[in-house]
């Protein structure tokens, strides 16, 4: 068991990590007079700055700062405007965030076709997602404070600000969920739970292990898209890995070490150990590519995540646990199939509209 979490522990960190270092690096080379190398807005100045085409529909810097007062933090415009503290926001890790999501609602909305959704419906989705995922956050702040000798009894004040600030910071994702779950709704027939399990059963207690090279086109930092002379390097680098990679893999090794952004990993190979198939400490794009792989198989183009460009060759999948199809097991194949089915629908919506990130 101790074994396990330890490996868990490194795997979770792992991906992080040159993140965090190039980041780290960043800071201790600017020097103030420099400006940052990485795609920053200001508002008002850049209120009609476009940060992402998603279909035919260019989203600007102003849209995203309405909706964010609109939804989910009333009077965020006039404090971004008028206080440096939450103009700071804006050149934070929360912006490339803030900026999928709210790309992936419009992308969904433009999937929907003929599909209707009831506005009032739409609202109580998104608002038990909300509560859903801040009563979990709830948890682990109360837990934390347990662990560390703290009062566990909280005020309503206290709670109160606990939830403002998680709207602020994680609203549009919570927004964003509670579409999927109205779209793809939890009534599932028996027959379609064991049709799924059958055609994918390796998901439940299976694992995958891959190498990856991480080729980094955001700022350490902030996740923030780098500047032109950024993204050309970084696509330059891209290239030359194309251009070396073997296609049975037998050099990944290698060119993990040359061009692999991620530090922690670099000098073990690049692997990243015990993927799940839905497993929240990655992003989905790379849990998706990673799964879709045969053992031995390199991708032939980059998987694009909140870190950078990854190449990946996946080594080997392993079944930890082996489960049938009980009544047991249903609760879990319910929460697995609609996980995918709703995964399915936002890279069909982000395919669709072909998303264009620019922040």
């Amino acid at each position: 068991m101790n074994t396990q979490l330890s490996t868990r522990t490194r795997f979770a960190a792992a991906l992080l990590t040159a993140a965090v270092a190039v980041g780290q690096q960043t800071e201790q080379t600017k020097t103030p007079d420099q400006a940052p190398h990485f795609v920053s807005v200001q508002y008002p100045r850049d209120k009609a700055k476009a940060i992402a085409v998603v279909g035919n529909k260019t989203i600007t810097l102003g849209e995203l700062i309405a909706h964010i007062d609109a939804r989910h933090y009333p009077g965020f415009e006039a404090l971004v405007r008028k206080q440096p503290t939450f103009q700071r926001y804006l050149q934070s890790d929360l912006m490339a965030p803030w900026v999928r999501q709210f790309a992936d609602l419009e992308a969904v909305r433009q999937h929907l076709d003929d599909e209707y959704i009831d506005p009032v419906e739409l609202e109580r989705a998104q608002s038990d997602s909300l509560k859903a995922s801040f009563e979990d956050y709830l948890g682990k702040v109360i837990e934390h404070r347990r662990q560390i000798g703290r009062p566990t009894d909280l005020s309503q004040r206290h709670v109160n600000r606990l939830l403002a600030d998680f709207q602020l910071k994680r609203g549009l994702s919570a927004e964003l969920q509670g579409m999927l779950d109205l779209l793809e709704k939890d009534d599932y027939t028996r027959k379609q739970l064991r049709d799924f399990f059958n055609d994918n059963a390796r998901y439940f207690g299976g694992q995958v292990t891959v190498q990856h090279i991480l080729i980094q086109h955001r700022d350490g930092g902030t996740g923030l898209l780098l500047k032109e002379d950024g993204i050309a390097r970084a696509n330059a680098r891209v290239a030359e890995v194309q251009a070396r990679l073997r296609p049975d893999g037998s050099n990944f090794n290698e060119l993990v070490r040359l061009f692999s952004d991620d530090n922690r990993t670099r000098d073990n190979d690049g692997e990243l150990p015990g993927i799940h198939r839905f497993d929240d400490r990655l992003p989905a794009s790379l849990c998706r590519a990673a799964w879709s792989l045969r053992d031995g198989q390199v991708t032939t183009d980059v998987i694009e995540t909140q870190y950078g460009w990854h190449f990946l060759r996946r080594m080997e999948f392993a079944q930890q646990v082996f489960i049938l199809f009980t009544d047991d097991a249903i609760p879990s194949i319910r929460q697995v199939m609609r996980r995918a089915m709703q995964e399915r629908r936002l890279f069909a919506a982000r395919g669709s509209a072909k998303i264009r990130l620019l922040l």
